[in-house]
C-alpha cells in the first residue's frame, strides 16, 4: 500500500488513478454539482427563452415607435411649406402664385403621406393609438378650405388613387 502522501503526489499528475483517497473525497462533490446543473438546465432554458421573447417584444415596440416617429417628422417637414394663413382657414387664392404652388404641392404631399399612413395602419404597421391621432388630424386638416380644394382636384384628376385614405377616413364624398 502507498501512503496518503504518495497518492497526493501521484494525483496531481494522473487523473486515472483508481482508489485514490483524495480523489474519492472530491469526486462526490463533482458528481453532485453536475447533477444539480443537469436538474436546473431545463428551468434555465425556459427562463432564457422567456427573457428572449420579452426582449423581442420590446425591440419590436421600439422599432414601431421609431417608424412612427419618422412619419411624424415627415409630416412636420411637409407642414413647414404651408403658410400660417392656410392653417387659420384661408383659401389658396390669398397667396401669391409662387407661394400658392409651393403650398398646393405641400398639401398634395400631405395627402400622399396621409394615404401611406392609412395603408400602413391597414397592414398593422402602426399602432392603433398613433392611427387614431393621425386620423383625427387628417379629418381636421382636410376640412380647411385650401386642403379641401386640393383634395377635390386630386379626386377629380386621380379618381383611382388614394384608396386607403378614402376608405379608412371615409373621404369618398368630400
Amino acid at each position: 500500500f502507498r501512503s496518503t502522501e504518495a497518492w497526493k503526489v501521484d494525483c496531481r499528475d494522473c487523473r486515472t488513478l483508481v482508489g485514490c483517497p483524495i480523489r474519492a473525497k472530491t469526486s462526490g462533490m463533482g458528481t453532485e454539482f453536475i447533477q444539480t446543473i443537469q436538474a436546473l438546465a431545463p428551468s434555465a432554458t425556459v427562463v432564457a427563452v422567456v427573457l428572449t421573447w420579452l426582449q423581442l417584444i420590446q425591440v419590436r415596440k421600439q422599432a414601431r415607435t421609431t417608424f412612427e416617429d419618422r412619419l411624424t417628422e415627415q409630416y412636420r417637414r411637409i407642414m413647414e411649406d404651408i403658410p400660417t394663413d392656410i392653417w387659420l382657414g384661408s383659401e389658396l387664392k390669398i397667396l401669391g402664385d409662387g407661394q400658392q404652388a409651393r403650398c398646393r404641392d405641400a398639401i398634395y404631399r400631405y395627402i400622399d403621406l396621409s394615404n401611406e399612413e392609412a395603408f400602413l395602419y391597414s397592414k398593422k404597421r402602426v399602432t392603433k393609438d398613433a392611427w387614431i391621432e393621425w386620423r383625427k388630424g387628417i379629418k381636421t386638416n382636410m376640412k380647411l378650405p385650401a386642403f379641401a380644394e386640393v383634395w377635390a382636384q386630386v379626386k377629380e384628376k386621380s379618381p383611382a388613387s388614394f384608396d386607403e385614405l378614402r376608405e379608412t377616413c371615409g373621404m369618398t364624398s368630400n
